[in-house]
C-alpha cells in the first residue's frame, strides 16, 4: 500500500454479490484498495473468495467480520446484540472469526477488524472481565495466524477504549478508527480521539456524520463525506501529523446513491492527500 492510500469498504456499495461489488470498486471507482467485509455466509466458501479477489486484482487492506443477529436499529439494541457480548452467541461468533482469520491469512492480509461489542463503562462490572477474556481469546487466535485484531471505534470513548486495550494486554491489538462512529454513538470529538489514540490507530475508515439531539441515546446521521461534523480535513491532517501512513477506507452505510457518494468522498480525499 501507498501512504494514505484511498480505498473503500466492500460493503459500502450495498451490492450483495462479492464479485460484482469488487468489480464496481475496481472498474467504476478506479480504486485498487478494499476493506473486505464478511457479514454473511460468504466466508463458508473461502476458495471462491480468494479467487474473486485475485481475479479482479484488488488489494485488501484488512478484512472485517460481523455477525448474524447484530441489530443496529438503535444504540440500545446493538449494545445488547453486538459483537462478542451476547453469551448465547459467543462460541458461534468466535468460530466465524477464526474462519475469517484463516481467509485473511490465506489472502496475505495482516489484520482483521470488528466491532467487539459494548464494553461496560464500569470496569468492576462482571461483564467487563468477561469481555477482557473474550478479546484475549480472539486476539490470541489471530496472533497464532500472524494477524492483528483491529477494534473499531465508536461505542466507547477514546479513554475507555485505551483502558480496555490495556486490560486485554495483547501486542497484536490495535484500532480501526472511524471518526463518524464517535459522533454517531455520541462519545466525544473525533479529532480529540485521534490525538488520544495516536499510534494505536492501524487502519482508518473515512466516514462522516451529524450528531443527534440526544447523543448516546439516539443515533446521529451517516452523511456524505465532508458534509458532516467529523471535520475530515482536520482528521486527515492530524493523522498525517502523528505519522499515520495507513489506508483511508471510505465507508458509506446510508443513502440510495452510494456510488455517487463514494465518488464525492474520493474527490475530497484526493484533494487532502494529493
Amino acid at each position: 500500500m501507498q501512504p494514505l492510500q484511498i480505498g473503500v469498504c466492500s460493503w459500502s456499495l450495498a451490492i450483495p454479490d462479492l464479485g460484482q461489488s469488487l468489480s464496481t470498486i475496481k472498474n467504476e471507482l478506479g480504486l485498487d484498495l478494499v476493506h473486505l467485509g464478511f457479514f454473511d455466509d460468504t466466508y463458508k466458501n473461502p476458495d471462491r473468495v480468494i479467487k474473486i479477489v485475485q481475479d479482479i486484482g484488488v488489494q485488501v487492506s484488512a478484512t472485517a467480520v460481523g455477525f448474524a443477529g447484530e441489530d443496529y436499529s438503535s444504540i440500545q439494541r446493538i449494545a445488547a446484540t453486538g459483537g462478542y457480548m451476547p453469551d448465547a452467541d459467543w462460541e458461534a461468533r468466535r468460530a466465524k472469526t477464526i474462519a475469517v482469520a484463516d481467509i485473511t491469512r490465506a489472502l496475505g492480509v495482516k489484520s482483521m477488524s470488528t466491532h467487539v461489542g459494548f464494553v461496560p463503562h464500569d470496569a468492576r462490572d462482571r461483564k467487563y472481565a468477561v469481555m477482557v477474556d473474550r478479546i484475549k481469546a480472539i486476539a490470541d487466535a489471530l496472533g497464532e495466524r500472524g494477524l492483528a485484531l483491529l477494534m473499531e471505534t465508536g461505542q466507547e470513548t477514546a479513554e475507555a477504549l485505551l483502558a480496555f486495550m490495556a486490560a486485554v494486554g495483547r501486542p497484536n491489538l490495535a484500532v480501526n478508527f472511524d471518526p463518524a462512529n464517535v459522533i454517531l454513538y455520541g462519545v466525544g470529538d473525533p479529532a480529540e480521539a485521534v490525538g488520544l489514540l495516536k499510534d494505536r490507530i492501524a487502519h482508518v475508515h473515512m466516514k462522516d456524520a451529524t450528531a443527534s439531539s440526544k447523543p448516546g441515546v439516539d443515533w446521529g446521521e451517516d452523511v456524505v463525506l465532508g458534509t458532516g461534523e467529523a471535520d475530515i480535513p482536520r482528521i486527515v491532517s492530524k493523522l498525517r501529523a502523528q505519522g499515520y501512513a495507513g489506508p483511508l477506507a471510505i465507508e458509506r452505510e446510508a443513502g440510495n446513491q452510494r456510488l455517487a457518494d463514494i465518488r464525492e468522498a474520493v474527490r475530497l480525499l484526493k484533494s487532502l492527500v494529493g
